[in-house]
């Protein structure tokens, strides 16, 4: 979001120059700039000990491909609580360890998707309201139900089958 007028006076934005940033809104009855702001969205691969992922397909998303739990980071909130947090609320597990992996605009949605892996046991999948359905499979196998390359989805899983057993999630050097 852009903003042209103050969140908190309600006066109209001025520009001024500002550091490295160039320039950018500024109030100057508060006398303080306005970033634009966007939604940030985490994306969650969920692995098992299994070396099983879990997939998903919301109502809302492609039937064709698979995708990961994801969910938008609320104010105040960490991401890695998010993405903890909506792997419980969409597919009723507890995350053990999580690592954030890699982060990717999404510029038709104007939104920073930011990618992690997680670990829980394998449990049946308690689907939410806004699950259509979700599945366990073998991580090889799911590399062919996600979305194409270039997607963070896609990106998350080639990531982790690269890494090998020799780095598990949580690892301090892992990817």
């Amino acid at each position: 979001m852009h903003f042209t007028f103050c969140p908190q006076c309600g006066a109209k934005l001025g520009s001024v120059p500002f550091g490295d940033d160039g320039r950018v809104p500024w109030c100057h009855v508060c006398h303080r700039p306005f970033f634009d702001i966007f939604p940030i969205v985490t994306v969650t691969m969920v692995i098992n000990e299994l070396e099983e992922v879990a997939l998903l397909r919301t109502k809302y998303m492609s039937e064709k491909y698979y995708n990961f739990v994801s969910g938008y980071v609320q104010t105040g909130e960490q991401a890695e609580t998010c993405a903890a947090r909506e792997v419980q609320e969409e597919i009723g597990l507890t995350v053990e360890k999580i690592h954030f992996v890699c982060s990717q605009w999404e510029p038709q949605q104007q939104l920073l998707l930011m990618g992690f892996i997680a670990k829980a046991k394998k449990a049946e999948l308690s689907l939410s309201k806004e699950i259509h359905d979700a599945i366990w499979v073998p991580k090889k196998q799911a590399l062919a139900l996600v979305y194409p390359a270039g997607n963070i989805t896609h990106m998350l899983l080639e990531k982790y089958l690269r890494q090998g057993d020799s780095k598990r999630v949580g690892d301090k050097d892992a990817d």
